[in-house]
């Protein structure tokens, strides 16, 4: 065997044996759970329908989404990030009314972004489609957005999506909006929650997902 074939042979045995020992790639799922509750019901006046009499102010809201933090990110410009369908589940409850489902979204992180002589930073999120709930009378959901705002330009150092949610003290906006159709009064209303508390339970695959890298 000529010196360049040995040579070549070697390299082809060390390239193996890297990629063999290189751990797999795995997905990075974490789930936020938010608590928080009614503070807006459109009443009808305007263009708004009028949705007083399916919801109550001060009524339970909950949000709870699985997010998969591996996604690749948009630059939407040099302080904000855009993750597509990086939802893979999404459940929302105000009262006793629930929509659940896999969605279409965006979810944006925006860090240390210049707005009137100050730094903000944000989290949101745009649900387009996929989440079903139950009419409502003549009403039906059509679709969920939730912002976060830290004017003091301070809980995020990048606009990755985070592993753990931060306290929400630390935002000065918190709300979660879901809009709905009556097709008796054929006009748009909408819900808006305040959001008080987030937890970010531990995956129960989380330690099996370690001992893999080491197998």
């Amino acid at each position: 065997m000529s010196l360049a074939s040995n040579f070549r042979s070697r390299c082809a045995l060390v390239f193996v044996a890297l990629a063999l020992a290189a751990p797999p790639a795995h997905a990075e799922l974490v789930t936020h759970t938010f608590t928080g509750q009614l503070t807006t019901i459109t009443n009808g006046s305007g263009v708004t329908a009028d949705l007083t009499g399916l919801f109550t102010l001060g009524q339970a809201v909950t949000l709870e989404y699985t997010i998969e933090r591996t996604t690749a990110p948009t630059q939407q410009d040099a302080y904000t990030s855009a993750y597509t369908d990086a939802i893979t589940a999404l459940t929302f409850t105000v009262g006793s009314w629930t929509g659940t489902g896999t969605p279409s979204s965006v979810t944006t992180v925006t860090d240390n972004a210049p707005s009137g002589g100050v730094n903000y930073d944000q989290y949101s999120a745009q649900i387009i489609s996929g989440i079903t709930a139950p009419p409502l009378g003549s009403a039906m959901y059509q679709s969920l957005t939730y912002t976060l705002d830290d004017i003091q330009g301070t809980v995020f150092g990048s606009t990755a999506l985070p592993r753990v949610f931060p306290d929400l003290g630390v935002f000065e906006g918190k709300t979660m909006t879901v809009l709905l159709f009556d097709f008796t009064q054929l006009k748009a209303g909408y819900v808006m929650a305040t959001l008080a508390g987030v937890a970010t339970p531990a995956q129960p695959q989380t330690w099996g997902r370690l001992k893999a890298l080491y197998r």
